[in-house]
């Protein structure tokens, strides 16, 4: 089953997202993947992408990438190097200190 590619505009600039979760040692581990939207449905230029997990522990862990996430990891990866030139991947990690409210950034496996 293919992926819905999502649209988010971020300062006048078109990009597309897909969010997909798995579970690893019990945790819901939130993958996110962005890319500069360009004039055909394919990926142009270095992908971004991030691993989120939940910061509270609770019952049931439903933690899911919404759009501010989204926008917000756009704005930090830009302002630490992210552009649309290049190839491969641009993972965010925790040391580039992606603060949200109810998410944190894990390293990728």
């Amino acid at each position: 089953m293919e992926k819905k590619h999502r649209k988010i505009v971020v300062d006048d600039r078109e990009y597309a997202w897909v969010g997909d979760w798995n579970y690893t040692q019990g945790r819901r581990v939130v993958g996110v993947r962005v890319w500069f939207k360009g004039q055909d449905p394919h990926t142009v230029g270095p992908v971004l992408s991030v691993k989120l997990v939940s910061k509270g522990v609770g019952m049931t862990d439903c933690a899911a990438a919404l759009p501010h996430h989204v926008r917000a990891v756009i704005l930090l990866a830009r302002s630490v190097g992210w552009t649309p030139e290049g190839r491969g991947t641009f993972w965010l990690r925790p040391s580039h200190g992606l603060e949200l409210d109810d998410l944190e950034v894990i390293e990728p496996e």
